[in-house]
């Protein structure tokens, strides 16, 4: 390769100096005796499919990325992966560059460009938390519904790495992004003269994961807040069931706590007819039992406790998710049962 190889050299360990004389060499191969001349080619590539842009974008050599495109590289040569410079320069959060590669007056990069797994350098940038190189890429058109082979978008990274200003970013700029998991008041739309997305029912699984589930999953509590205070449904079901039963099963107790103060449904199944309780019965009861505990004060404090009282005995109906559980205690098991549920609520409240 011989000179091609000193260029991506020199734009790989940014020697600026040697990249200009080869550079200069590059402009004078037109010349007389030029078919005898060995010059280097700028869009070069390496056996990883680099060009000099690909490796100076890579490792944030800012002035050797301004005279290489200063010179008519090509901002869009992809890799043997199908990654573009600008990819790279998003990867490693350099924003200047990704900028640079933007704004490029005869050849501005694609925004869009992706991968041989679909990946777009927002989704890139998202996953590694550069809030800045997200913010520059959606300034720039970046789409941030493109989905990669995964069928994840930019915010179900950002969500499933805990990226929570990319969340924020992500959700203010392209609030449509968590449209389809609203909370859907359904007779207020129609009166609107809207439909909304789908109808909510306790066992309907229609999505095959959300934002939510993968934040619940990995445990990113304030993600998994974020996304509940925009609007996302608590509720909301995959295959796998809510993200109750995600958190649950990973063992993500703040998480957990964090979706039952929210009103998540404890009685919803997964797709194979499971509550997260019966999910967590497959494990050690020693492994579980703090989640199953929070849990079960969970389901209680959903429900309602009331007094039925006559001459001879106090009734107490439980009351929960619809459900009457049916006791009858002395005025000595009332106070026991309400000292019960003291307990579990300041445990529930402290987790």
């Amino acid at each position: 390769m011989g000179k091609c190889h000193d260029l991506l050299d020199a734009a790989r360990s940014g020697n600026i100096s040697a990249v200009g004389k080869l550079l200069e060499q590059c402009a004078k191969k037109g010349g007389p005796l030029s078919s005898f001349r060995r010059s280097p080619s700028i869009n070069g590539q390496d056996m990883n499919g680099y060009t000099p842009l690909h490796h100076a974008c890579l490792n944030g050599h800012v002035e050797i990325v301004r005279l290489l495109l200063a010179n008519d590289a090509m901002t869009d040569v992809p890799d043997i992966r199908g990654s573009t410079p600008l990819y790279l320069a998003s990867w490693a959060g350099h924003q200047e560059i990704v900028k640079m590669l933007l704004m490029h007056n005869m050849r501005p990069a694609n925004p869009n460009a992706q991968t041989s797994e679909n990946e777009t350098a927002l989704h890139c940038a998202a996953q590694h938390g550069h809030n800045a190189a997200v913010a520059i890429l959606l300034a720039y058109g970046a789409d941030p519904t493109i989905r990669n082979n995964s069928f994840q978008t930019a915010l179900d990274l950002a969500s499933q790495f805990g990226r929570l200003q990319v969340v924020q970013i992500l959700i203010r700029t392209h609030p449509e992004l968590i449209e389809p998991f609203r909370v859907y008041d359904e007779m207020q739309a129609y009166e609107n003269g809207h439909s909304p997305p789908y109808t909510i029912t306790p066992t309907k699984h229609i999505y095959t994961h959300s934002c939510l589930h993968l934040a619940a999953r990995n445990g990113h509590k304030k993600v998994v807040e974020t996304l509940l205070a925009a609007g996302v449904d608590v509720n909301i079901l995959t295959n796998a069931g809510s993200a109750l039963h995600e958190a649950a099963l990973c063992g993500k107790k703040s998480v957990v706590c964090a979706l039952l103060r929210s009103g998540i449904d404890p009685y919803a199944v997964d797709g194979n007819g499971r509550t997260a309780l019966d999910l967590l019965k497959d494990y050690p009861p020693h492994v579980t039992y703090e989640i199953v505990t929070i849990i079960n004060a969970g389901q209680l404090l959903l429900g309602q406790v009331v007094l039925v009282t006559t001459a001879t005995k106090t009734t107490t109906l439980i009351i929960i998710a619809g459900k009457v559980v049916k006791g009858l205690y002395t005025p000595q098991h009332q106070i026991a049962h309400h000292h019960l549920l003291c307990r579990q609520k300041q445990q529930f409240s402290n987790s």
